[in-house]
């Protein structure tokens, strides 16, 4: 080293130029670190949010589909019977929810970093202590702002990284309650359609086979006949195994309207979902599977034959 040079290094590291220029380079360094790491975090957040956004697409398609004819149709069959209420006076929720899920937006690099030309040094150092990446320093000494500043920087990655992360891991737990929403209406639509509405077929037509015959001995007309169905009557006779059917039926129509505009589905809709939420869908869950359990006990019809 020159005499020039030896004498100009000094100078700068008296002024703290030096310093100044290692700084700069260091937050550099750190900044574009923080792009890169915090980008790597949105593109694992974004892909989470591409897999709940198509569990909410299939669960707008399931909704708008067969599973609210299916109950409601039960309900036609079961107001026969007795007192029974629609599917809305059973899900109270019902009206807080949508006909469709929106699905969610993606994430962006820009939400985080501020698109800005750092090619010169001194551009870079004032963007730094002027927008979010830093803290306004200008009233201090340079350089200790410099430092200052670097680790305001280092907490703001470690933040938005642990910020990101946190959204990431909610938005694959509101996936998984998605998922396994589905698959219970799913379930209920089926069990109605396949084990509920054949029997109560066969249960109606039990019923008017009965008043025709009652009309055809007392030798009346069976012209215009309005058929009843007085379920209690069968309670201790050989058909009282209709009466438990139907009676578990409406048990099972109860549970399916709660469910299908569960509480659940309100977190849903506003972010809030948390793991009780799905251990609800869980525990709900079991309860249609144990009350279908019961009304298989007393059908009469297996796959369309009498068993």
């Amino acid at each position: 080293m020159g005499i020039i040079d030896w004498l100009a290094d000094k100078v700068q590291e008296s002024t703290g130029e030096k310093e100044r220029r290692a700084l700069v380079a260091k937050a550099k360094s750190l900044c574009s670190l923080f792009r890169t790491r915090v980008t790597e975090a949105i593109d694992a957040l974004n892909e989470q949010i591409n897999k709940f956004n198509n569990s909410i697409q299939k669960l707008n398609s399931v909704r708008a589909s067969t599973v609210k004819e299916n109950i409601d149709t039960l309900f036609l069959f079961l107001r026969k019977y007795g007192n029974c209420k629609t599917s809305r006076e059973y899900a109270l929720e019902s009206e807080k929810l949508p006909e469709q899920f929106p699905q969610r937006e993606q994430d962006s690099i820009e939400n985080y970093i501020a698109g800005v030309d750092w090619s010169s040094d001194e551009v870079f150092w004032n963007t730094f202590l002027c927008t979010p990446l830093g803290m306004r320093f200008k009233t201090r000494k340079q350089n200790l702002s410099m430092r200052e500043g670097i680790n305001n920087l280092q907490l703001k990655l470690d933040k938005t990284l642990l910020e990101l992360e946190t959204k990431r891991q909610d938005t694959e737990l509101e996936q998984q309650i998605c998922g396994k929403y589905m698959e219970c209406i799913c379930f209920i639509s089926d069990f109605i359609k396949d084990n509920i509405l054949p029997e109560l077929d066969l249960v109606d037509a039990f019923f008017q086979a009965q008043q025709i015959k009652d009309f055809l001995i007392c030798r009346q007309s069976t012209a215009g006949l309005q058929f009843s169905y007085p379920i209690t009557v069968l309670i201790g006779t050989p058909y009282e195994k209709h009466y438990q059917f139907v009676r578990n039926a409406f048990f099972f129509y109860i549970l399916s309207c709660a469910f299908y505009d569960t509480p659940v589905l309100t977190n849903l809709l506003a972010h809030k979902a948390t793991q009780e939420d799905l251990q609800e869908i869980s525990d709900e869950r079991t309860m249609i599977d144990q009350c279908a359990g019961m009304v298989e006990k007393n059908r009469l019809l297996n796959n369309g034959k009498q068993v």
